[in-house]
């Protein structure tokens, strides 16, 4: 069996590793009631909705479920909060997590084929967007609202998505400070080349495809030319902010 099965020794927590009947940080395995319902709103519903509570609704209908279901979808998350309520914090986190462990699960980890490197990684994790490209803005939006869910969901789950596509690619890595600016880069590079694709109408999103590669590229450039940490991360995020900017707003 390959040693790319194995856990992260320079890992933080091991829990944040899929194991085989619950994907961390879901509290279900994908044999319960929770992971249906929210499957089938993000296959079926969600591309035409949204992240809402409409949307994981008309699952529970569809499923034969009552709408008081809600509550329980997200009873482990924090109180509703402009408007998102637990249930629909629930669905983005589901999107979130089961989307990283797909992208991981297509490798063959278990033989002795070469790893892919970064840009593919990272391009095919947001090919797996491509049915909920409308909405990434607004889920996005629900990910960055100030509280417990940004704090102890999105931004730790971003940052296992990144760890993921570092650890599971080709890419040089090293263990000093430069590890957590690496990662905070690729992340904001993730995040820009997202709200890119919410906005992105050509076809099979190819012009996603080339933000995000000049994007990873800038990454790889000022990485090199950038000794000092902490100008370097202040460069990268507000470089990658303005640049997503004038790019939405063409023509």
């Amino acid at each position: 069996m390959s040693s790319r099965l194995f856990t992260r020794l320079y890992h933080p927590n091991m829990l944040e590793h899929a194991i085989p009947k619950v994907i961390k940080p879901l509290t279900y395995g994908a044999d319960s009631v929770q992971y249906k319902v929210l499957s089938n709103t993000i296959k079926n519903h969600v591309p035409s909705q949204g992240f809402n509570e409409r949307a994981i609704v008309q699952s529970l209908n569809e499923l034969g479920l009552g709408s008081s279901y809600l509550s329980v979808l997200g009873s482990a998350n924090s109180p509703s909060f402009f408007n998102v309520s637990p249930a629909v914090q629930e669905l983005v986190k589901f999107h979130l997590v089961t989307k990283r462990t797909q992208l991981i699960n297509e490798l063959p980890l278990d033989t002795d084929k070469p790893l892919p490197d970064l840009e593919t990684l990272f391009l095919r994790r947001l090919q797996l967007n491509q049915s909920v490209a409308p909405h990434l803005s607004q889920m996005l939006s629900i990910m960055s609202i100030p509280g417990e869910f940004m704090v102890q969901t999105a931004l730790p789950e971003l940052h296992r998505l990144t760890d993921d596509m570092i650890f599971y690619s080709n890419e040089t890595d090293n263990h000093d400070f430069a590890w957590y600016s690496k990662r905070l880069a690729i992340s904001t590079a993730y995040v820009s080349s997202e709200l890119f694709m919410a906005q992105d109408k050509s076809h099979n999103f190819s012009e996603t495809m080339e933000f995000a590669q000049s994007r990873l590229e800038n990454v790889k450039k000022m990485g090199k030319m950038y000794n000092n940490t902490e100008e370097y991360l202040w460069f990268t995020l507000l470089s990658s902010i303005n640049l997503v900017k004038s790019q939405l707003t063409r023509g």
